[in-house]
């Protein structure tokens, strides 16, 4: 746990150092002309730093693990090229998980993110959303600081359409999913929700390395694979702490998904195994969206029962150890693919 903590942090560093660089603290008039040419009225800077720039740097300045962006950096590397040589594009992923983050807790109606009230508590829904829109698009002007060919360029626009698409359908799923507005569904049907909704981005930062580095088709193929299931793994684990984490480090409310309805795999799991009234009864506290610390505990109760937990964490289990055989059928066995191994057993075993 400690090498993959280094190891994550020695890329992070990276990662940080571009955010600050391309996404400003603070834009002026300068900045704007620059990026988007000189206004045909004015320009009314505030407002864009007040909206825009102040809540993003508000929820990135929280932490977060920075691990997509990491494992893009990590992946070039083990592809034999110099993680510095690309670290501006680790701006896209980054910028756009934590854009993500805002909108998502405003449709899910969170309370807390990293420990501290959402991005929507603090500054309005409208401001929230805004700026989490604009970070599924800002960070992409990073693709004209990078001495790359303009094909590669028009590969990784590409993915990244792709990638968005997958994602705003996984979202979808997982609303309909605890609005009720579908009432079954399957281990199947879940694990593509979350190949989707965690998986994309995951799978688009390892995609954006191996294009890069002119990695051949089928290599390029295991190396997203590894990404995605990673990622879904990672989500099941996320799952399960929101149920029995350690709320203090885990930086977001015990329980949440349980006020949220959402249709977890230890949810799917439990609903299927246990009685009928048993299942109900969990059924109908989901349904509540309650936020009754009494009912919370006996939704959680219930799963423990049924042994969801422990299920989950083998699914996750499985799927890492599918990830991992990808990654091994991707990329020969050196330092750089043993870094990579370290990470992916840190966020699959994580506490926090």
């Amino acid at each position: 746990m400690e090498e993959a903590v280094r190891v994550l942090a020695e890329y992070a560093r990276l990662v940080n150092e571009a955010l600050e660089k391309y996404i400003p603290r603070r834009i002026d008039e300068a900045w704007l002309n620059r990026v988007l040419g000189a206004p045909e009225y004015a320009y009314e800077v505030e407002s864009l730093n007040k909206g825009v720039f102040e809540p993003f740097w508000d929820l990135a300045d929280r932490g977060g693990k920075r691990w997509r962006p990491a494992l893009m950096l990590m992946i070039y590397e083990a592809l034999g090229g110099d993680p510095r040589e690309i670290a501006p594009l680790a701006v896209i992923p980054e910028a756009i998980h934590n854009g993500t983050l805002a909108v998502d807790d405003v449709e899910d109606g969170s309370e807390f993110r990293r420990g501290r009230p959402c991005i929507h508590r603090i500054y309005g829904e409208d401001i929230a959303i805004n700026m989490g829109n604009t970070m599924y698009y800002l960070p992409l002007l990073v693709l004209n600081e990078v001495a790359i060919p303009d094909e590669k360029k028009l590969k990784i626009l590409e993915e990244y359409v792709r990638m968005m698409i997958r994602l705003s359908l996984g979202q979808a799923m997982d609303i309909a999913w605890h609005r009720g507005i579908v009432k079954e569904v399957n281990e199947s049907q879940y694990l593509q929700m979350t190949l989707f909704k965690t998986g994309a981005l995951a799978g688009f930062a390892a995609k954006m390395a191996a294009i890069i580095a002119d990695a051949p088709e089928e290599r390029a193929r295991m190396i997203q694979r590894f990404a995605e299931l990673i990622a879904v793994a990672f989500q099941i684990q996320d799952d399960i702490l929101n149920l029995v984490g350690d709320e203090a480090k885990y930086g977001k409310e015990i329980g949440g998904d349980i006020t949220e309805g959402k249709r977890t795999l230890m949810v799917i799991h439990a609903l299927r195994n246990l009685p009928a009234d048993e299942a109900e009864r969990l059924r109908w506290i989901l349904d509540m969206r309650t936020g009754d610390k009494r009912l919370i505990m006996e939704a959680i109760d219930l799963m423990k029962k049924a042994g969801s937990i422990d299920y989950a964490r083998k699914v996750s289990e499985e799927l890492a150890m599918e990830a991992l055989e990808a990654l091994r059928r991707g990329l020969p066995k050196s330092e750089s693919r043993r870094k990579l191994e370290v990470l992916a057993e840190f966020l699959i075993r994580r506490e926090f």
